[in-house]
């Protein structure tokens, strides 16, 4: 596809692609005339944010909402399965996602080490699924994503972006194509605006969006030993599976290769009624459970950003660090894909994700400026201390004018940042 907004020499102007996606665009863009949220100035729509921002205070998830609102009370339906099993009750508790989990089970310093040298048992309640049916789905989505979906086979996966027309982030997710459905695995807070955002460009496709996330119970398991525990649950290849693979375990059960902390992972999605046998199942195969706070460490470790920390409406892909995963530049024209281009042509990147180590974090809620010379350098988007050597590790965005790395500060005493990656 060309750069501009015209097809490219000796690009037919009836390649049925291009006419596909600029349907879509033409229909968000009818869509935004007649949407009264949105204030028109000449040619400019501007639409005001009104989402929550998720913030995370020590080990305590709060959620700050524009319109200061008072917070909700959990009901059982927001509580994660796994918080209630007898003999597995956690030492603490936090809300992820509007789900009230564990933080910790115990001594975090044992629940790192048990990640990083055995197997870990990872409660995943905090992510949302929606089921795609119809004849339809595969090209449908394939044309509203940033990777290939039309040439997945049965029981793969990709990660992707869905973007908007100016390229920017509406949410991320994993796309698992089984033989009668793909299921959509999202962050649980972003599930009503993803099937809003998909549902807007469904034209007269046999496609149906579901939201299936209360049937599920999700928890995942983590570490050296995962694959030992993989082959126990019937999958001894699971180290040769590629990165999303789904094999179909017992009835309705799927095991997904997921690296989602750096080591090797599988990811179980059972039925909700099946959550306490499942979690006894990975206990009595050697799994020790691990609250969030180490799950976040491990994600930060492994630089994996998350939707709504690291992650939201004013993010590029591209500028996430994670193109080689999540975005295809073979495909062909899809939603937003010009401005996904463009960045690559001409290298345009204003920032990029970067880990960081602090010594001293205490008291600091991301989003946190980082500053060189007292002149911006980025943010820090996440922020963690380290159960083990005691530093703060996090995730952050870096200005690309920003190449002496030395002297970076954050937080209103200048405490010093170092840049690892």
């Amino acid at each position: 596809m060309s750069d501009g907004a015209h097809p490219g020499v000796g690009e037919p102007r009836g390649d049925p692609r291009r006419i596909g996606v600029e349907r879509l665009a033409e229909r968000q863009l009818g869509a935004d005339r007649n949407d009264p949220r949105i204030a028109h100035r000449g040619s400019v729509r501007l639409r005001p944010r009104t989402a929550s921002t998720s913030l995370i205070v020590g080990q305590r998830e709060h959620t700050a909402s524009r319109d200061n609102r008072t917070p909700r009370s959990l009901s059982m339906s927001d509580r994660s399965p796994f918080v209630s099993i007898a003999g597995f009750e956690p030492a603490e508790t936090t809300e992820v996602s509007g789900v009230l989990m564990a933080t910790r089970y115990g001594d975090p310093a044992a629940e790192y080490r048990a990640a990083r040298e055995r197997a870990a048992m990872l409660d995943r309640s905090h992510r949302g699924l929606i089921a795609v049916t119809g004849a339809d789905r595969k090209a449908w989505l394939h044309n509203l994503v940033t990777n290939t979906v039309n040439t997945l086979d049965d029981h793969t996966g990709v990660y992707a972006f869905a973007i908007d027309l100016h390229g920017r982030v509406q949410f991320d997710m994993n796309i698992l194509n089984l033989p009668d459905v793909i299921r959509l695995d999202v962050e649980r807070t972003r599930v009503s605006a993803a099937i809003a955002h998909l549902d807007r460009y469904l034209l007269s496709e046999d496609v149906e969006l579901a939201d299936v996330t209360a049937e599920y119970a999700r928890l995942a398991c983590s570490g050296p030993q995962a694959r030992d525990i993989a082959a126990q649950l019937g999958v001894p290849n699971f180290p040769a599976l590629a990165a999303l693979a789904v094999v179909r375990i017992e009835d309705d059960a799927l095991l997904v290769r997921h690296d989602l902390a750096g080591d090797p992972a599988l990811e179980l999605i059972v039925p909700i009624s099946a959550a306490e046998a499942w979690w006894r199942r990975l206990a009595d195969a050697g799994a020790a459970p691990v609250g969030f706070a180490t799950a976040d460490v491990l994600r930060i470790e492994a630089g994996i950003p998350w939707m709504d920390r690291d992650i939201d409406e004013t993010v590029l892909p591209p500028e996430t660090g994670q193109v080689e995963r999540g975005i295809s530049y073979h495909k062909g024209c899809y939603l937003g894909q010009e401005i996904i281009e463009r960045m690559r042509s001409r290298g345009s990147l204003a920032r990029r994700l970067v880990r960081i180590r602090m010594n001293d974090g205490e008291g600091l809620t991301p989003p946190i400026e980082m500053l060189r010379d007292g002149k911006p350098a980025g943010r820090i988007t996440s922020l963690a201390r380290h159960p083990v050597d005691g530093d703060w590790i996090g995730l952050g965005y870096l200005r690309t004018t920003v190449s002496e790395l030395s002297g970076i500060t954050a937080g209103d005493e200048q405490r010093l940042v170092t840049i690892v990656a």
